[in-house]
């Protein structure tokens, strides 16, 4: 398992998906899995830049945690920002209308259809997003 934490700015988010990287070449973990963590951390990482902290006065902290085998990665995404769960954005006819398609929440939708599954929880101050994406 590998946890880093840094502050909700631009810069961190490649240092931050180099030690993904190296924890799940370390384990082994398939290339297409891979390609989706660096997809789903990307989005999860740059909405708490973007919105997590929007109105505080500096930047406020991103934990990362990623445990990964060769067939599973399991990551865990942290801020101590506004509290805003992505299960309750209803996007599911979000393709079905790509002519009145508007910005916003995109990429939320990218990392629930690229996830096997998604979890929210608020805990002791803390946004919480567990993401599991297996083969």
């Amino acid at each position: 398992m590998k946890t880093c934490e840094y502050p909700a700015i631009q810069e961190n988010l490649r240092p931050v998906l180099s030690l993904v990287s190296e924890e799940m070449i370390a384990c082994g973990t398939q290339t297409t899995l891979r390609q989706k963590i660096f997809i789903i951390l990307e989005e999860l990482f740059f909405n708490c830049v973007e919105h997590a902290y929007a109105n505080a006065p500096a930047p406020g902290p991103v934990r990362v945690t990623l445990t990964a085998d060769m067939d599973a990665v399991d990551l865990v995404v942290e801020d101590k920002g506004v509290p805003f769960n992505p299960l309750e954005v209803d996007d599911t006819d979000r393709l079905k209308n790509l002519e009145t398609l508007t910005e916003g929440h995109a990429g939320i939708f990218l990392v629930k259809t690229l996830a096997t599954s998604l979890d929210y929880s608020l805990e002791n101050g803390w946004n919480r997003i567990h993401v599991l994406v297996t083969e």
